[in-house]
């Protein structure tokens, strides 16, 4: 009877003890886009990195980065995965955003570029007058280095009929033919080869310099500044996943399935990103910054020190 009475106070004590850990757990919104970069935070979350770190994280996807901005303006996210790009529109139109972390760097091994149809009749940038092309939101990261790399190679991005579309119609509408071709990247880009029949013409991310970052974890500095310790506890969590990935390969292919709504097979012949978490400002962004202002996106230099909140120590 007494071992009995005394294996129900262990148990009460037990669930009394998750009770206030889940209470302490800070509730975070992580809005993200269907990208084999952002498999960190998958991975965080499935093997309970974020829950170790003291955070309750729910992820959320979404079709693009503008739309991600706007939920970190509005609340309805307070972590979100857009890229330099659209943060650096979003500051030079007034909104107060920082970077917590990135997703990868370049140079990156996995396939991205313009993958055409095989009736589109294009060969090169040259061939891309008139042709309509699909990219993943019109003025993100893919769309405005596209760009950048026709004109680089005797193309003219003027004369480009830009559609906007989601990453994960990439295969799907080139093979219907609603597009020439597609500014995409992986896993997406692969399956649009080897799914739809088309062709990579060329990786136009061939044009970033190494150590400059991808996507970037975004917050209001607001949030920032009253959440210090979440924060924290979110880029570690980060450094843990990576790691984890390095070594259970599995795993982590079948959160980024799972997260991404791809089916397994395409995910399983994917190669892996750069993936790497940590800022440098001018190292990481300043690509950007002369990039965005290059193509008309801002009028002025973000404060690439005000931007990045770096890692503990750093």
């Amino acid at each position: 009877m007494k071992r009995s009475i005394r294996r129900a106070l262990l148990a009460t004590a037990a669930l009394a003890l998750s009770s206030v850990t889940a209470l302490a757990a800070e509730k975070v919104t992580l809005m993200y886009t269907a990208s084999a970069p952002n498999v960190a935070a998958f991975v965080a979350k499935d093997q309970g990195f974020f829950e170790k770190h003291g955070l309750d994280v729910d992820l959320k996807l979404a079709q693009n980065g503008s739309i991600i901005v706007t939920a970190l303006v509005s609340g309805s996210a307070q972590i979100g995965i857009p890229t330099p790009v659209v943060v650096f529109q979003a500051i030079e139109n007034g909104v107060d955003l920082q970077a917590i972390a990135s997703t990868n760097v370049f140079p990156d091994p996995s396939a991205a570029g313009l993958v055409v149809s095989k009736t589109s009749g294009i060969k090169g940038p040259k061939d891309l007058a008139g042709k309509k092309i699909g990219v993943p939101g019109v003025g993100g990261l893919l769309d405005v280095v596209m760009r950048e790399w026709v004109d680089r190679n005797g193309g003219d991005s003027k004369k480009i009929n830009i559609v906007e579309i989601t990453l994960p119609q990439s295969a799907d509408i080139l093979k219907a033919g609603q597009v020439d071709g597609v500014a995409s990247v992986d896993p997406f880009a692969s399956r649009a080869v080897e799914a739809a029949g088309g062709t990579l013409i060329g990786n136009y991310l061939d044009i970033i310099p190494a150590g400059t970052v991808a996507s970037i974890y975004t917050v209001t500095p607001s949030w920032a500044s009253a959440h210090k310790k979440e924060v924290e506890g979110f880029q570690a969590a980060l450094d843990e996943s990576v790691a984890f990935i390095k070594t259970h390969d599995k795993e982590a292919r079948e959160s980024l399935a799972k997260y991404t709504t791809l089916p397994p097979p395409v995910v399983a012949n994917l190669t892996w990103p750069n993936l790497s978490n940590h800022l440098d400002p001018e190292k990481s962004f300043q690509f950007w910054n002369d990039l965005a202002k290059h193509r008309g996106l801002t009028t002025k230099d973000v404060d690439l020190k005000a931007f990045t909140i770096r890692y503990p120590g750093e």
